[in-house]
């Protein structure tokens, strides 16, 4: 039997949440009576496949989540201060894995309706293809425009898909792309597009509608109406 692979997970969670309106980022937002990384953290912590949680926060936060929040995940192991942007940010979340790694997966800290399925579906198929990423139909026409604000051509939406996390990776593809994105001062929006961008494939699976990343308030009141039917 194939010895079963080392599985660390990365939470982003040192947003400031501008776009939500709220003096509390929003990631310590309540939806359902639990704090919004609360509920994101209880997957991972409960997934027979995820060995560790790496949690990635603001600077300014760091002791109030050690002392707060980490001791209640026997998974975490390190928590971490994140940089001015997200590729930094998972940049220092990687630099702080286990030793014995062979599998990451990288989560935003605000999408808190994964599933155990999904979790196990990323990892099998990083195991295969080193990079892995969850993805969804687009529901709109999607156009492209100039900086005038005029449209330059609408978009085959069949071809199009909506990324989502958690996104996995070989540990040390996922590795090398961000050390080289780092050295360059690269900045990407996304884990798979680094990978895409030195030139390697990047696998896609289903992933799933309610999981949505909560970073309005329309998302928030949403995210009620999905834990309340979840």
């Amino acid at each position: 039997m194939e010895n079963k692979k080392h599985v660390s997970a990365i939470i982003v969670a040192a947003g400031k949440g501008k776009r939500m309106d709220s003096q509390i980022p929003k990631q310590y937002l309540n939806i359902a009576g639990k704090t919004i990384l609360d509920t994101t953290l209880y997957k991972f912590e409960k997934s027979n496949e995820v060995d560790e949680i790496i949690l990635v926060v603001n600077k300014d936060e760091v002791e109030y989540v050690k002392n707060g929040i980490s001791p209640f995940y026997a998974k975490i192991s390190k928590v971490v201060a994140g940089g001015k942007t997200r590729t930094e940010s998972v940049y220092q979340g990687l630099k702080n894995v286990g030793k014995d790694c062979d599998i990451v997966l990288i989560h935003d800290g605000v999408r808190p309706f994964i599933s155990y399925n999904l979790i196990s579906t990323c990892i099998e198929n990083a195991s295969v293809y080193r990079a892995c990423v969850p993805v969804i139909e687009v529901m709109d026409t999607i156009k492209e425009i100039s900086e005038e604000g005029t449209v330059v051509k609408t978009l085959d939406r069949k071809k199009l898909r909506a990324a989502q996390t958690p996104q996995a990776f070989d540990y040390s593809l996922i590795r090398e792309c961000y050390e080289r994105a780092m050295t360059e001062n690269a900045d990407f929006t996304d884990d798979a597009s680094i990978v895409e961008y030195y030139g390697y494939k990047v696998k896609t699976i289903e992933g799933l509608y309610k999981n949505i990343k909560i970073t309005t308030p329309l998302d928030l009141r949403l995210a009620e109406i999905i834990a309340n039917i979840y």
